[in-house]
């Protein structure tokens, strides 16, 4: 039996629900539980970030010469700022105090009094980041993609344009089954891209 993901974006229960599969019928909760990991990977490499509350320790971060540093994950909820010491080893760090810097939560920026020195890892960071608990219209579209995955386990349907069954025809609107193109004929494109790390312009 696969193992759900710890990180996962939904539930078995509610993709079970949602193909019509009775909470009592286990027979495909091990497909189910794979499409929900697929699911959930493809959805977080997509946007490029780690959904559910992770802590994340030492994370290394070059300085730019401007007072920003922007964190890999996001929303944070607790920040430790340290400093790389080469005068006495290049793995040593001091913590910055934290009313050098101030933290743009939902954003996840380190907006610092100061000039981050240029120079390749100058700076770790150690912090919290993402939600408690996955917010809803990001779990309904992870279970929507997992479904869409479980319905097409075998890849039998994907990438074709025209499927005849019996004497029924069917024509597919789009044979393009990129991740971009399958959350769009879902309708989930723009949930999941508001949740995506977009390019940060820095404005200092």
């Amino acid at each position: 039996m696969a193992a759900l993901l710890s990180y996962a974006l939904t539930s078995v229960s509610d993709v079970k629900e949602s193909l019509g599969i009775a909470s009592s019928d286990t027979s495909k909760d091990n497909l189910i539980i794979r499409k929900i990991n697929q699911a959930t990977r493809a959805i977080e490499a997509y946007c490029g970030r780690r959904f559910l509350q992770t802590t994340y320790t030492q994370e290394i971060y070059n300085g730019t010469n401007i007072d920003q540093i922007i964190l890999k994950q996001r929303p944070v909820s607790a920040v430790t700022l340290q400093a790389r010491d080469t005068t006495l080893n290049d793995n040593d760090f001091e913590t910055i105090e934290s009313t050098l810097y101030f933290v743009e939560s939902e954003a996840g920026i380190l907006d610092l009094v100061f000039g981050a020195v240029g120079r390749w890892g100058a700076y770790a960071v150690t912090y919290t980041a993402g939600y408690a608990t996955i917010p809803e219209d990001l779990a309904e579209a992870c279970a929507s993609l997992a479904c869409f995955y479980v319905n097409n386990a075998d890849g039998s349907d994907i990438g074709i344009a025209r499927k005849q069954e019996g004497s029924r025809s069917i024509q597919y609107a789009n044979s393009d089954q990129s991740f971009k193109s399958i959350a769009d004929q879902l309708g989930i494109n723009e949930i999941i891209d508001s949740y995506a790390n977009m390019p940060v312009q820095t404005d200092r």
